[in-house]
């Protein structure tokens, strides 16, 4: 039976083979259709319970697939969310989750260094764990990043939302993943691409921790293209040669130099394409490298300025814009912003050391 029929009301038990789900309360919805805390009969426990709409049941099979290979190692320790069952109910598809605490994308405003430091290393973790199986998550952003507790364990944070993820042996060149804003190079141009676009993701995701804002536009392919090219440079002519949508942002001009490739101006992007280009949002600033991010706001002290440089370093080895020079996983772990092995304590540690 189709679900519109049984629309979903707070006091509702949703049945599984296992136990029942009371419906608490609706905590959240997206265009895939709506996230429920209920009480699971069996433990007594609250849980997370996803109720997916019609319209993405096709995806659901491929979702739970990645959910049960990760599910082979422990979500704790690498830092993912845990998945408990799904079943259909009224024509629903429910996947049931722990129930985590709230986004990074509702602690803008609140985040330091210090705070960002161990959120880092924890999704490092995680990407690691990911790639040990052969997984991307294909939508890293702060929204699917969740705090566990606040209170009794603040700023331990895990990974959600697999409704995008894939094995590594699944993906082709072409398909569309990550969101405006958080999405790779690669992705953008259409080339064969890897676990790598994680990396990229996560270096946006810690940027705009960093910024309390997006690092790239998200208002449009164009403006997230314009803002890229800006601060990074452009692609390099291999990639834009084998891209199979390189034209829809860049084209080829003569100069005396020969061809070379340049950035669509917005009328000529908005006529290739057929699409309007937004203007370019004001409170968005233009940034020349991301070198201009030590003097987004004041310094406090030289011990702030070095925790910026460092930082400003590692968001470079994240987001470079060839996937196969991005750092990997195992390598950011051993940098220095995660290590804090720059840190005066930390330095005068290890000359404390070197004298014994």
């Amino acid at each position: 039976m189709a679900s519109e029929e049984y629309p979903l009301m707070v006091g509702q038990a949703l049945q599984s083979t296992s136990t029942q789900y009371t419906i608490l309360e609706f905590i959240g919805e997206g265009c895939y259709g709506k996230v429920a805390k209920c009480l699971a009969h069996n433990s007594s426990k609250p849980v997370a319970v996803k109720i997916l709409k019609q319209d993405y049941l096709q995806d659901v099979e491929g979702e739970v697939s990645v959910l049960k290979t990760i599910g082979s190692m422990n979500e704790d320790d690498i830092n993912v969310v845990k998945f408990y069952e799904h079943f259909q109910y009224l024509g629903y598809t429910c996947l049931v989750f722990e129930l985590l605490d709230r986004d990074l994308f509702q602690l803008v405003g609140s985040m330091n260094f210090h705070n960002i430091r161990p959120i880092a290393k924890q999704l490092l973790v995680a990407l690691q764990g990911l790639q040990s199986v052969r997984v991307m998550h294909g939508d890293l952003k702060p929204e699917n990043v969740m705090l566990t507790n606040m209170e009794e364990r603040p700023w331990r944070v895990k990974l959600i939302d697999f409704g995008m993820a894939s094995s590594f042996s699944s993906v082709i060149p072409g398909m569309t993943l990550q969101p405006i804003g958080y999405r790779a190079p690669e992705i953008s141009l259409g080339l064969p691409f890897s676990g790598s676009i994680d990396m990229w993701g996560l270096g946006c995701t810690l940027a705009f921790l960093y910024l309390q804002r997006n690092l790239f536009s998200f208002q449009s392919e164009y403006l997230m293209m314009k803002c890229i090219v800006e601060m990074l440079g452009m692609p390099s002519r291999r990639q834009l040669h084998f891209g199979m949508y390189s034209k829809k942002f860049f084209c080829k001009e003569r100069d005396e130099l020969g061809k070379r490739w340049r950035l669509l101006t917005p009328d000529e992007y908005s006529s290739r394409n057929k699409v309007k280009v937004d203007e370019w949002p004001i409170s968005h600033p233009h940034f020349s490298s991301l070198d201009d991010l030590l003097y987004i706001s004041e310094v406090g002290d030289d011990e702030e300025m070095e925790d910026r440089k460092v930082f400003i370093h590692f968001l470079k080895q994240m987001l470079r814009l060839n996937g196969d020079k991005r750092i990997s996983p195992a390598d950011a772990l051993q940098h220095p912003f995660i290590t804090g092995s720059y840190e005066p304590g930390a330095r005068q540690q290890r000359i404390s050391n070197r004298g014994i």
